[in-house]
């Protein structure tokens, strides 16, 4: 029972309240206040959700692009004021129930969330994160490890430029579409805060002084100019209190809220032309072309929330005339665009193309325009827009079965706080949407709206985005030869000190905090843990004799439904084109309905329509493998009849004779797939190193995973002559999977839409066919231990498999808690802050045994490698205190027991069913966890040196030169 009297003007520990309101599309009540003498505003979404999150962020400013706002991100939880341990991040990291815990950084903010379950929990990293963004020690270490730092191993070594974030960003930088945003903002906003890159440069990082760094934080990180988010079931009175008493009080005075330069519009429409990098000299369609304009301002919020469904309709829908008149034309590979309303003020309409080329690019900006033009004068069409308006209302409902709701409804409201507008009208949207429902539907508003905004705007960009196969060449002689510069201008003794300044950093890089130190940190304890958390176990049910496994759940009248075909009867050529053949049939339409038709009632009835893969390992039997291609649908209740009669055309209808049409979507998968192996192929490389280790590994890599890649990139270059054989092969596996032997279905439901489907089912699954597909073992090829793939990146990802568990009923619950260690210090310790990657952790699976070591965004190759091979010895030698190692429990205990929406718990709770994992194994877990003792933590130390010694199988996927140079590491190196 609350102690204050929650009207309009109360004053509570220094805030007071502007306005109160309950809003029912969110089942919130929202309260909007300001602190009287620093000016701050807090929002608190309260509820009865558990999931309690609180934000803490700043108005961050950047002048240039030395990504200072990300820096001070980094480094202000590298310890604080009252929590003096080095990694703080790391530590909280380490254990805690916490189900969300990040910082980001914006254009012009910001951002400290957090989300927990436990109260305890959640006033406790509060203060921490509190602490450390207001009073934080920003070490010059920190800077250096965290920033950007000269590297000097020895007098006679190389000179280096090291440092997280600036290897962060040579692995973002390897986006071109990244390059493309920006240049959007620097054409249409020039001179205003956005078109600098608030996550650096990697060129213009090393220009970042310490000294600005400091006074960067000085300057933007004052109360005054931060806003306080509070969601959940907490008691909003604690909540400001806590914050007022423990920091804010101690400020007297009001500091400077921090202002965004706004820029300046183009008053005539221009054309600008650049360049990213490419590691190839084929640089035939792979230009990316674009067209922006400035199309409003973010007080419009009638126009913004059209502007956000004509996004969708013109960009995204495969029923878009604009989307198929350009894809049509034959100027590139996929069209597509978005709405950003994230830019100060201004709003922003970008429209691109992708794998096309630079003489193409007149062509493209005047098909568009005709396009565009066609569509203003003609009409969208009612069905068209009415299909994209039901598909914004699907996702603005599905909102609230997401498990970090309060996160998603934060940065919403933060999005509207920092550009002057109420949050109010943010988090409650149904009035807004029926007044653009009724405008788009029974006039031209979103017509209009085209000629205005677009077709008739001076504000227009367009761009060119060539690749330059000597850009990354270029890159690294400028930075070496900066480097060369620097190196010329130390005497000795200069090089001396650089010397000492490394082996300090790795020093303190190496050093373990003391007991003392972690003292300061608050902590939960092994009795705030659950001996036996909720678990949802599906029910076994039938549909049309199939299995149909039921998760009745609360999931706010939308409705989860899939089937799974078994793909036991596919030989390994067709398992290649399994994942095109998902694409294609969700997307493709029914002999009744072409391509435009289906996507449009798609969109009418359903809130998704997509496919995935998985090869289900079964427990305790690594080599029984059952592979099965999902097909997914989503509806909200009042459309489910609607959406499982659609599903039902696709079964019976879906033919390939639209031979056009299926071409253009095998040149888009690969186009996108290309641009992803270049820039995060991690996943790629993950794959092909867990092939080695079993068929469940065989199977993941032929259909979503370099085997995959590689077909599909055969596939795309020469089309004419392989698509006899690929549109053959599309039929194989239509029927071989659709038959009803080997079919199982799943549902995620209340229990009256459960019963509608259970109704209908049977119409749905009458097409397949009866007699069981003839099961076959494909035959996998043979891969070399350890390979490489090049692409087009200034940094490498790197990943060793093995087989840990050769018997996977050796695992146990404890080894959990090691995985925690290994992710969250070891790995942590070594390869983030010592070797400088972004990220790095382990992948695991208790069913199959297997096991993969990873680094993200590494500038190493050959350094990881050794981090990985000395594993061993090093859990061989750990030694952790109780407390620490309580830690470890707490954190692995959380880890397995992850906070889930509805549709996260039925899908986990299908998958465990289909892997034999059982509610008492999970109970034997966790007992396995809880009673973890330090011996049984060395005792893997055995287990890590057979796994490595006798198959361990290593990939890494990025920057050539950094890949040859460890060229000793590899049997085989492939160039992509």
């Amino acid at each position: 029972m609350s102690d204050v009297d929650w009207r309009e003007g109360a004053l509570c520990s220094g805030f007071r309240l502007e306005r109160r309101e309950r809003l029912d599309e969110i089942d919130s009540e929202v309260f909007l206040l300001t602190h009287e003498v620093l000016g701050c505003r807090a929002l608190a979404i309260k509820n009865e959700d558990p999931n309690k999150t609180f934000c803490i962020s700043f108005r961050t400013v950047p002048q240039d692009s030395t990504g200072v706002a990300h820096i001070i991100e980094h480094s202000v939880l590298m310890g604080s004021k009252k929590y003096p341990v080095r990694d703080v991040f790391g530590e909280i990291h380490k254990g805690g129930l916490l189900t969300f815990l990040n910082a980001m950084t914006g254009a012009d903010s910001t951002y400290y969330p957090f989300a927990t379950r436990n109260l305890h929990e959640y006033f406790s990293i509060m203060d921490v994160y509190c602490d450390v963004v207001l009073h934080p020690l920003l070490a010059r270490s920190t800077f250096a490890q965290e920033g950007w730092h000269l590297h000097l191993e020895d007098e006679a070594g190389a000179l280096q430029f090291r440092g997280v974030v600036f290897n962060e960003m040579k692995g973002a930088f390897a986006d071109p579409l990244r390059a493309l945003v920006h240049d959007v903002f620097k054409g249409l906003l020039p001179g205003s805060t956005y078109a600098h890159e608030s996550g650096g440069d990697p060129a213009r990082i090393p220009d970042l002084s310490y000294e600005a760094f400091c006074r960067f934080h000085a300057a933007h990180y004052h109360p005054s100019n931060c806003t306080l988010f509070f969601y959940g079931n907490a008691a909003l009175e604690r909540e400001l209190a806590c914050v007022q008493e423990h920091y804010l009080a101690a400020y007297d005075r009001a500091g400077q809220r921090a202002l965004c330069l706004e820029g300046e519009p183009p008053k005539a429409p221009l054309v600008m032309r650049d360049t990213y990098p490419l590691g190839t000299d084929d640089t035939k369609g792979k230009t990316f072309l674009a067209t922006a304009s400035v199309v409003g301002r973010a007080g419009e919020r009638e126009e913004n929330l059209a502007f956000e469904i004509l996004a969708n309709i013109l960009f995204n829908s495969d029923a878009s005339p604009l989307k198929n008149a350009i894809v049509g034309s034959g100027l590139g590979k996929d069209f597509g665009g978005l709405y950003m309303a994230d830019a100060g003020q201004s709003t922003l309409m970008l429209a691109y193309l992708i794998g096309s080329d630079a003489d193409r690019a007149e062509a493209f900006f005047a098909r568009y325009h005709e396009a565009l033009a066609g569509i203003a004068d003609r009409g969208l069409g009612h069905d068209l827009v009415l299909s994209e308006l039901n598909s914004f209302e699907f996702r603005i409902r599905e909102e609230m079965n997401k498990p970090q709701r309060g996160l998603h409804l934060i940065l919403r409201a933060q999005e509207a706080m920092k550009q002057g507008l109420s949050p109010f009208d943010v988090l409650g949207v149904n009035t807004l949407l029926a007044a653009v429902r009724e405008k788009a539907l029974s006039g031209r508003f979103l017509e209009e709206l085209l000629r205005t905004r677009l077709l008739d705007n001076p504000a227009t960009m367009h761009l060119v985005l060539a690749p330059d196969p000597e850009g990354m060449a270029a890159a690294g002689r400028a930075e070496q030869a900066r480097l060369d510069r620097i190196g010329a201008s130390l005497d000795q003794r200069g090089r001396q000190a650089l010397v000492q300044e490394t082996r300090a950093l790795a020093r303190l890089q190496a050093t373990v905090p003391t007991a003392a130190e972690l003292a300061h940190l608050p902590r939960l304890t092994l009795a705030d843990l659950e001996r036996r958390p909720a678990l949802h176990v599906v029910r076994e049910a039938e549909l049309l004799g199939r299995p149909l496994l039921v998760s009745e759940l609360d999931s706010s009248g939308v409705v989860y439904f899939d089937l799974g075909f078994d793909c036991r009867g596919l030989h390994f050529e067709d398992l290649l084109y399994l994942d095109l053949f998902g694409v294609i049939v969700t997307e493709l339409g029914t002999g009744s309905k072409d391509y435009r038709q289906f996507a449009t009632e798609r969109n009418l009835y359903t809130g998704g329509f997509d496919h995935s893969f998985q090869a289900y390992v079964q427990a305790g039997r690594p080599n029984e493998v059952r592979p099965i291609l999902w097909l997914h649908v989503k509806a909200l209740a009042a459309f489910l009849p609607r959406a499982v009669g659609l599903l039902a055309e696709v079964l019976a209808g879906v033919d390939f004779s639209d031979h056009r049409r299926i071409e253009e979507i095998v040149h888009r998968e690969f186009a996108w797939a290309e641009q992803n192996a270049q820039s995060e192929g991690y996943g790629l490389a993950a794959q092909r190193a867990f092939a080695q280790l079993g068929r469940s590994g065989r199977y993941g890599d032929a259909v979503q995973g370099m085997s995959a890649y590689l077909q599909l990139k055969r596939l795309a270059a020469d089309y004419a002559t392989l698509e006899g054989e690929f549109l053959a092969a599309l039929a194989r596996i239509k029927a071989a999977l659709f038959r009803r032997p080997g079919l199982i279905c799943s549902i995620t439901a209340q229990a009256a839409d459960i019963a509608r489907f259970v109704a209908q089912g049977p119409e749905m699954l009458a097409s397949l066919a009866l007699e069981a597909a003839p099961a076959v073992l494909p035959e996998f090829p043979q891969f070399p231990a350890a390979e490489a793939f090049c692409v087009s990146s200034e940094i490498v990802f790197n990943i060793q498999a093995c087989r840990l568990f050769p018997d996977p009923l050796r695992y146990e619950g404890s080894f959990e808690v090691l995985k925690t260690w290994l992710s969250r210090d070891y790995l942590w310790n070594t390869v983030r802050q010592e070797g400088g990657a972004y990220g790095c952790f382990v992948q695991f699976s208790h069913v199959s045994g297997n096991c993969g070591l990873v680094s993200y965004r590494d500038p190493q190759v050959a350094k990881t490698y050794r981090v990985y091979a000395e594993l061993p010895k090093v859990i061989e030698g750990l030694t952790l205190s109780r407390p620490a190692l309580e830690q470890l429990i707490i954190g692995a205990y959380a880890s397995v027991n992850p906070h889930q929406g509805p549709a996260g718990q039925g899908a986990a709770a299908r998958n465990r069913y289909l892997s034999g994992v059982t509610a008492e194994f999970l109970g034997a877990r966790i007992d396995s966890i809880l009673g973890t003792d330090l011996a049984g933590l060395r005792a893997y130390a055995t287990l890590f040196a057979e796994a490595l010694q006798g198959g361990a199988f290593r990939v890494s996927i990025g920057n050539a030169d950094k890949i040859r140079q460890a060229g000793e590491l590899f049997a085989r190196t492939t160039a992509l």
